[in-house]
């Protein structure tokens, strides 16, 4: 068993450094792509008196993927807003336990998200849902959100796995205010 485990997070371990370059990259682009729409949008309206048109769609669409693009890379690093007034009197034991069953249950509940995020990605897909100005299509971006929710879920997986052996990365190390 614990050789599987083992064998587990080391292809985990592989994967993820590539898919954290992959995501850091494109979220890097995303917020590029955020801050060139804005500064041309206001440069635009303010000294040309032409804003950009279908800035706010993009700005949604941008946003949006943006969030969801970090989604897994902010899972991983436990970098979520948390409340910790009982830490102190809680054994190590019982929260490491207590940890890992909630990244299960955020595990499960990303998968469930998941899949209906892809079903809506579908039903657009199947109605032709385009956004009103630019009329790019949606369904690329839904499906992206539900792959997201899914890459997420498989690092609350991973990290209920390695909560229960002990593991701790360098970039997981809880940062107290």
């Amino acid at each position: 068993m614990k050789q599987g485990i083992h064998f587990f997070t080391q292809c985990w371990e592989w994967g993820a450094r590539h898919l954290d370059r992959l995501l850091k990259r494109v979220a890097a682009l995303l917020l590029f792509g955020l801050m060139t729409i804005t500064c041309v949008d206001v440069v635009g309206r303010y000294f040309f008196d032409m804003p950009l048109t279908g800035s706010v769609e993009l700005t949604e669409l941008l946003l949006g993927s943006l969030i969801f693009a970090t989604l897994p890379l902010i899972t991983w690093r436990k970098e979520h807003i948390s409340v910790d007034l009982t830490d102190s009197i809680i054994p190590t034991g019982v929260k490491r336990v207590r940890d890992a069953l909630f990244s299960l249950a955020v595990a499960f509940s990303l998968v469930t998200i998941g899949i209906k995020i892809w079903d809506l990605a579908v039903r657009s897909q199947r109605y032709g849902e385009i956004t009103e100005y630019l009329e790019i299509p949606l369904y690329y971006f839904i499906y992206f959100l539900a792959i997201s929710c899914w890459l997420t879920a498989v690092t609350s997986l991973v990290l209920c796995i390695t909560q229960f052996c002990g593991k701790q990365y360098d970039n997981q190390e809880d940062a107290t205010c």
